[in-house]
């Protein structure tokens, strides 16, 4: 559906995108990951039409948009900062769109009235000025204003992050339930990491102006490739050489200890399957621990290499810090990488 082919976005001398290549599959959420300042958001702006491309060109459905102009794009956009008209009602902002193109009142009446059951929002806050709103309400009303001219894609730059944790959840999980309700296809940018792994079909993170990597959530994470996506992406420990050496000295599947070598905090266990015939014990020694309700996070000295667990607080064993403890790796597990 998108393919943004051979992108380069250059301010004067200065390079943000190097050579992009990224194809879109209608109907899926897609995400741009990275830090600020990683170029995620420049190449959305180029998407929207904000900031064409110096180099490249993008297309939708075959049709080749790199220079049309941004009211011509058919696209919708939801911005970080909503962008709502304050001195407008709720309905009005939603209609906004859809009276621009001069619809009837009676299809706009019930355009808003469908909009506003599918994000959430009651009849009696249709009536009231978006300023009376909460944040969280006043993003419903973006989306909502966003959806209104049915547009087949829509571009979402970062809407969650002026949001606190428990907001920020409950409204990801509505802003997934409402893109397949609606079949749209998502482009969304963010720099967090959870956000990007719960909402995405594809996750393309973006580092210094390149794409590192393109994949499914559960490939960005268990096979990162390269160095950067793996510590960016989740929590990885750093695995030192001696520890490697030994899981070398048991285990058929080697690792160079040269390289630089991580291992996720969940893949450290304290227990294994009964057919688990991968997994090497090790010894080791708590040296700190913090309790979050649902679980427990332990450090570990293990030869020399301070490695991080996380432990399910339930109702075993609590371990203690200074306790001799055997933990079971897995080598299969490590991700390993040239010293560059």
């Amino acid at each position: 559906m998108i393919n943004m082919k051979d992108i380069e976005i250059r301010y004067g001398d200065f390079i943000a995108i190097h050579n992009l290549n990224l194809k879109i599959k209608a109907g899926e959420f897609f995400t741009f990951l990275g830090p600020s300042g990683c170029g995620k958001t420049t190449t959305l702006r180029a998407l929207a039409g904000f900031n064409p491309p110096s180099k490249g060109t993008i297309t939708i459905n075959d049709r080749d948009i790199t220079y049309v102009p941004v009211e011509d794009r058919k696209l919708g956009m939801v911005f970080q900062s909503y962008a709502l008209f304050p001195t407008m009602t709720v309905f009005d902002n939603i209609a906004f769109g859809l009276r621009v193109d001069k619809e009837s009142d009676s299809y706009i009446q019930a355009r808003v009235n469908e909009l506003a059951k599918l994000v959430n929002l009651s009849d009696d806050q249709l009536l009231k000025n978006v300023s009376e709103l909460s944040g969280g309400q006043q993003q419903r009303v973006a989306i909502a204003r966003a959806l209104a001219k049915k547009p087949d894609i829509v571009l979402f730059d970062e809407p969650l992050s002026n949001l606190d944790a428990k907001l920020r959840k409950q409204l990801r999980e509505e802003l997934k339930r409402i893109q397949r309700e609606t079949g749209m296809t998502a482009v969304y940018v963010t720099h967090d990491q959870e956000e990007a792994l719960v909402l995405s079909d594809h996750i393309a993170v973006f580092n210094d102006g390149y794409v590192a990597q393109v994949g499914t959530p559960n490939e960005i994470y268990d096979h990162s490739a390269d160095e950067f996506v793996c510590t960016f992406i989740g929590e990885a420990n750093k695995v030192g050489p001696e520890l490697i050496n030994y899981l070398n000295s048991k285990s058929d599947y080697k690792i160079n200890p040269n390289n630089n070598n991580y291992i996720r905090q969940e893949k450290i266990k304290t227990w294994i399957l009964p057919d688990d015939n991968e997994s090497i014990p090790v010894q080791g020694t708590v040296i700190h621990k913090e309790f979050y309700g649902l679980q427990s996070v332990y450090d570990y000295d293990i030869f020399g290499s301070k490695l991080r667990s996380n432990e399910k607080e339930d109702g075993n064993k609590v371990m203690e810090v200074g306790e001799e403890v055997t933990l079971y790796i897995d080598p299969h597990h490590i991700l390993s990488y040239e010293v560059k």
